[in-house]
């Protein structure tokens, strides 16, 4: 089998549906070596969740992604193994349990009504412009503390950090220098808020201890790099994934306007439909032998997500996407010892997001004309979804 030797084989492209190749390499190479680009790929649903589990064998600590990594970056923990990896996820994880995003549902929904009452009487729009990139990143810079004022920044930069050109491995010099806006940006706020604590997550990382010493600026800018990146990207994909895949299937679209409880199983299959992460990169420590096939120590290994929650050994007829489907769990989020911390906001912002679209814009369709895709290394998504709908008065006071 050959797969493109393109710096990244794996991209959500629209005319180019990459999962028939996943299917491929899920059934005639489960273990597969690229050797142009010198990586291993497991992608049957079995091996990718060992993946995720045995982080003694395959290693976050040399680099998550397929693309070169960029200077002007911060270490996170998403790049790091137990136990500091462990002691530090402690220190944020509270932030995200179920009863503090609870209590952010009406922060999310009041910036859900608002945008999209700035849109129902217009009748069109592109929907990640003007709904789909606003609000995560809205709700993930309230989170860390950042004043209103500095939210587009912090998405736009966050953008332009996250673009690839297609085929090309080396950092964009727009994405570097963004890198170096959000790392300026972030050092002064985690300066102003050592020196006047609030209620958000810069204010409380800044008080927190690690083994009798509080964190240091480098370590609490990893956090804020990993939050605004994965807060930001990957659940503006989930919402514009989900509203694409709904208007290709009218007849599932009619009924979540008809049953709104519906919803939280909805976002649940988009995300293994389309999951906004398509692979994670790990290295292994050892000789690893999968399928009759030994992959070195010292290897990259790609963690085929897309390929495994496709996988029908695992879900019944995984190519149809279907909004009543039973699932007991999929690998969108990850698993294990970096299960995504933002899971549960990232459920909450896509839930209230769909009821709310579908209280106000429910017959709305895609201009398939109009679409685009990103180019930014393991994220899949939208660029861009233009949709038409019936326009309507607004309903927020």
């Amino acid at each position: 089998m050959s797969l493109p030797l393109s710096f990244n084989p794996f991209a959500y492209e629209m005319h180019e549906d990459p999962y028939p190749t996943y299917a491929r390499l899920r059934e005639e190479e489960p273990c597969y070596h690229n050797e142009g680009m010198g990586f291993w790929v497991l992608s049957r649903f079995d091996d990718v969740l060992e993946g995720y589990r045995d982080w003694e064998s395959f290693t976050s600590t040399r680099g998550i992604a397929l693309e070169e990594v960029g200077t002007a970056s911060a270490p996170s923990m998403i790049g790091m193994d137990p136990p500091h990896q462990t002691k530090l996820r402690k220190l944020v994880v509270r932030a995200f349990n179920p009863k503090r995003v609870g209590r952010l549902e009406p922060r999310v929904r009041e910036l859900t009504t608002r945008f999209l009452d700035e849109i129902v009487e217009e009748g069109e729009c592109d929907l990640i412009e003007r709904f789909a990139a606003l609000l995560p990143s809205d709700v993930i810079s309230t989170l860390i503390g950042a004043p209103q004022e500095a939210h587009e920044s912090l998405r736009i930069w966050t953008e332009t950090m996250m673009h690839r050109e297609d085929g090309v491995s080396a950092i964009p010099k727009a994405a570097s220098d963004a890198s170096k806006n959000l790392i300026g940006y972030f050092a002064e706020l985690i300066e102003a808020k050592r020196k006047k604590p609030a209620d958000d997550l810069v204010s409380a990382l800044a008080e927190a201890e690690l083994d009798g010493r509080h964190l240091s600026d480098t370590e609490i800018l990893g956090f804020c790099f990993l939050l605004i990146s994965g807060g930001n990207e990957t659940t503006e994909k989930l919402i514009a994934n989900t509203i694409h895949q709904l208007s290709r299937h009218v007849d599932q679209r009619e009924r979540i306007v008809a049953e709104p409880s519906l919803i939280p199983a909805l976002v649940e299959e988009s995300l293994r439909f389309r999951s906004p992460t398509q692979y994670m990169v790990r290295t292994t420590t050892i000789d690893v032998e999968r399928h009759g096939r030994t992959i070195p120590a010292g290897e990259q290994v790609v963690l085929l997500i897309g390929a495994a929650n496709h996988d029908p050994r695992r879900f019944q007829d995984p190519g149809r996407f279907a909004i009543d489907r039973k699932i007991s769990q999929h690998l969108a989020f990850g698993f294990g010892v970096h299960f995504c911390l933002g899971a549960r906001l990232a459920r909450l912002e896509a839930r209230v997001a769909m009821e709310e679209i579908h209280k106000r814009l429910p017959d709305y369709r895609v201009d398939e004309s109009g679409v685009s895709v990103v180019h930014a290394g393991n994220v899949a998504g939208l660029a861009t979804l233009p949709i038409r709908f019936t326009p309507s008065q607004r309903l927020a006071g």
